[in-house]
């Protein structure tokens, strides 16, 4: 037997404390007295004077003492919480791993992995449980020596996620004991040998899942400005993989057919030409399974959309020209501009993210924006900006200046180069480095997430599920597809604990003082105890 809330000693000890309290309580009794007083204000008086109450005499009602005791008694034992020792638990600590992954999205999976992992808990000894959750960090829902009740309120918190399960990864840094797992067996077989390793609940698979497993987005191969290729991926485990007529398009919530979609062999589809706008494009197969969380997928797409770009007064004719040559660089007017090119007193006026040509400045190469001095990404991507193919050396010969680059702090971003650099002698405006340069500031001048992206030639859209700045938002994992489909033989479902709840003393506890309380108000009511 074991206390979750005092232990033994302050346990034992408030049982005296109520003992003695409960004692002088039955002193205090009523004392009868006669008295005759001639006048009212000899009553008010005596009443002063003589207490209705008082301590001392012959002790009488042990009946009533004893039931009252007893009650007492009773209810402050419940209240430290007794849990019976199992024989079944063994002497050592036991952790229950509830998994919250996509492999337990399926209707009612979780619930009765709580329901399992509660009972069980239940059937544990306090101070040798441990109950762990199965997030990234692996969250403790309950600590050694806590009441089961506080799980059971944490637990109507927890929630199945769609990301992959994290329990294989868990248990390689768990070390030696007894784990019991609440999940899927798809996510715990790759653990299943590890000694120590139990099973309280094991969701049933799907046998004929199939979903998307990858989903990734590159640069139109076709060239055309503000469209891009969309690569999906779909697996299936027992069933033939689905084909491009099983796939249904969305984006911005409205549905629609890609211009050409190719097949690509191995359930590879590309999609050709989409428009990328900067929303969220969805892909999901035209006929659901049991396990939901893989029949749909989604990427945000980057706006490839062309920067509607102002050349004003001041602009050299070596960017005038680099412009021309860029076809995701729209010329517009100044007041329907996203970004400038100009001199300083241009480009105020504007009141734009600008490119300003200026030989006031005191570096060849600035950068301004907000918080670019300390924790910028233009600070680590100076090369991306093609400055890696710049020759300081050469530019600062034939500047007579010495050539570095600045990085501070503005509240509207802002590049500022010398305009020497782009006179028509210059070595740069004779490098291909020029060129990028004015592309990738006037992209990151517009806060294009594509700025730093490496050159399209560069790019091979089945080298990996994801261009470098589109984003997944949805569940692509090959593994855990295959994982909800698992039907090889699994072990056998185990109950933590002994025959009996450990709880149970605690129940019978609050059942016995109720008990007591009715024998008390029946001895009551027939005028056997006062």
């Amino acid at each position: 037997m074991s206390f979750t809330q005092f232990g033994w000693p302050v346990t034992l000890g408030g049982m005296v404390a109520l003992a003695g309290i409960v004692f002088l309580l039955q002193r205090l009794r009523a004392r009868r007295r006669v008295l005759r007083l001639p006048t009212a204000g000899l009553w008010a008086q005596a009443v002063r004077d003589t207490p209705v109450r008082m301590l001392g005499g012959r002790f009488r009602y042990w009946l009533a003492y004893l039931l009252i005791l007893a009650i007492a008694l009773l209810l402050w034992i419940a209240t430290a919480h007794p849990q019976a020792a199992s024989v079944a638990s063994g002497g050592g600590l036991q952790r229950f791993y509830l998994d919250n992954s996509a492999l337990m999205t399926g209707s009612g999976d979780l619930a009765a992995a709580k329901r399992a992992l509660l009972a069980d808990v239940r059937a544990t000894p306090a101070d040798r449980r441990e109950v762990v959750l199965g997030d990234v960090i692996g969250t403790r829902l309950l600590a050694p020596g806590e009441s089961a009740s506080l799980l059971s309120r944490r637990l109507d918190m927890v929630s199945a996620e769609t990301r992959p399960s994290h329990f294989a990864a868990w248990m390689a840094q768990a070390g030696a004991g007894t784990v019991r797992y609440y999940g899927a067996w798809g996510a715990a077989r790759p653990a299943g040998r590890l000694a120590g390793l139990r099973y309280g609940y094991l969701a049933d698979p799907v046998p004929g899942n199939r979903g998307i497993v990858a989903l990734g987005v590159t640069p139109a191969a076709s060239g055309q400005v503000g469209k891009a290729d969309l690569l999906v991926t779909v697996a299936a485990a027992h069933k033939p993989s689905p084909d491009a007529a099983d796939l249904r398009w969305a984006t911005g919530g409205r549905g629609f057919t890609p211009s050409r979609v190719e097949p690509l062999g191995g359930g590879r589809f590309l999609a050709r030409d989409i428009d990328a706008t900067g929303k969220v494009v969805g892909v999901a197969l035209a006929q659901g399974d049991g396990f939901a969380a893989d029949d749909k997928a989604a990427i945000e797409v980057v706006d490839r959309r062309p920067i509607k770009l102002a050349l004003l007064g001041g602009t050299p004719p070596a960017i005038r020209e680099a412009v021309a040559a860029d076809p995701s660089l729209l010329l517009v007017t100044a007041a329907q501009a996203q970004v400038v090119v100009g001199d300083a007193r241009a480009v105020q006026a504007a009141g734009r993210p600008a490119l300003v040509l200026s030989d006031a400045a005191a570096q060849a190469f600035t950068f301004a924006g907000s918080g670019e001095a300390e924790r910028g990404a233009v600070a680590l991507r100076l090369d991306d900006l093609g400055l890696a193919g710049l020759d300081a050396g050469a530019l600062a010969d034939a500047l007579h200046r010495p050539v570095g680059v600045d990085i501070h702090d503005a509240r509207r971003r802002q590049v500022t180069a010398w305009r020497a650099i782009f006179a028509p002698s210059s070595p740069f405006v004779q490098s291909p480095a020029m060129p990028i340069f004015v592309s990738r500031s006037l992209h990151w001048l517009a806060q294009r997430q594509d700025w730093q992206s490496v050159a399209q030639d560069d790019v091979d859209p089945l080298a990996a599920p994801a261009a470098k700045r589109d984003q997944p938002v949805s569940l692509t994992d090959r593994a855990t597809t295959l994982a909800a489909a698992d039907t090889s033989p699994r072990p056998a479902v185990e109950h933590g604990g002994g025959a009996w709840p450990s709880d149970l003393p605690f129940l019978l506890l609050l059942l016995a003082a109720g008990t007591l309380l009715g024998v008390e108000w029946w001895l009551v009511q027939r005028r056997v105890i006062p």
